[in-house]
Order: structure tokens, then sequence, then C-alpha cells
């Protein structure tokens, strides 16, 4: 039994789970910290969450984006401007995905981070400045864009690296063991 990956779908999913969690979680953190600060801090860990799953669909260390997501973190607590943060936080994110996990030309994805990221926030920034509600609809809007990522990028290489059964495997090798193809 294969296990393939589904970037697109889990993508989607994801986007929907962080858009469920933000209402809870900003009101949470609004008990600790000031407004920008809780939002700021919510996007850094959607953020950090997501580019850990993008380090295993690429099959890349954990460790590879550390440098990205503690820089992020301190540009957090010194940058005081929450549209100087989502700025620094797209091209953090743009460099986990482009730059880390799925290494490609720089030409070649130049065009295609641009559209998507800025793309996906001027749809998340067209729904925030009502109410949380409409803020957590931008941010699965956000998501929303950002799966088309992998409908641009040809993700079979991460169909082909999926994960299978150990015993099919074995059985397969022994099928052609047995058959005389080694």
């Amino acid at each position: 039994m294969k296990i393939t990956q589904r970037p697109i779908r889990t993508t989607v999913f994801f986007g929907l789970i962080c858009a469920l969690l933000f209402i809870p979680l900003s009101l949470g953190l609004c008990n600790i910290m000031s407004w920008p600060m809780a939002v700021n801090m919510i996007i850094w860990s959607y953020l950090a969450t997501y580019g850990f799953v993008l380090t295993r669909w690429a099959e890349k260390s954990a460790l590879s984006i550390l440098f990205p997501l503690v820089l992020l973190l301190i540009i957090l607590f010194v940058v005081k401007s929450n549209s100087a943060f989502f700025l620094f936080a797209l091209v953090i994110f743009s460099w986990i995905r482009s730059g880390i996990c799925f290494q490609k030309p720089f030409s070649r994805v130049l065009l295609m981070e641009l559209f998507l990221t800025l793309g996906g926030a001027l749809l998340a920034a067209w729904f925030t400045p009502d109410s949380m509600f409409t803020r957590a609809l931008g941010i699965w809007m956000f998501f929303l864009v950002q799966s088309l990522y992998f409908v641009f990028l040809d993700h079979r290489n991460l169909k082909e690296n999926a994960l299978s059964d150990p015993f099919e495997e074995a059985m397969i090798q022994a099928e052609k063991t047995l058959s005389g193809g080694l």
C-alpha cells in the first residue's frame, strides 16, 4: 500500500485549521500581550508549522528552516509595524518554500513566488479590515492561493518519493527474484 502525499489538499486543510484557530488563539494571546504582537505571534506560529510540513514533504532536515524562523522571531520583537512584519513573513515564507525545501532555479520560481505570495497576501489583506472573522477568512484565502504552488510546481516528484509499505516492497522484490529478474 502506497502512502502518497497530497500537498494541495493538505495546504487547503491546514489553512482551514489555521483560520478556525485564529479567533480563539488571538483572544487568548490578547490577555498576555498587545493585539498586534498577538497577531504577529500567531502568524509566526502558522509559518513555523507549515514550514516543518514543507520540510517533511521535501525530505529536508527540520533544522534547515531553523535560521529563517529564528530570524523572523527576532523581527517579530524588533519591528513595531504590522505591515513590515507581514512583508518580512512573506519573504521568509518564500525563502523556506522555494529556497530551502523545493530548490529550483531562482529565475524559474521568482515570478511564481511573487504571484502566489503577493497574491495571497493581497487577498488576505482584502478580507482583513473588518473583524476577527474576516481576518480568519483572509488567512484561509492566503493558504488557498498557496496551494496553487503545488499545481504550478510539478509535484509528481513528491509522489515518486512517497513512502510505501515495507511488506509490499518485499513482496515485489520476491516476485522479481522468483521470475528471474533482479
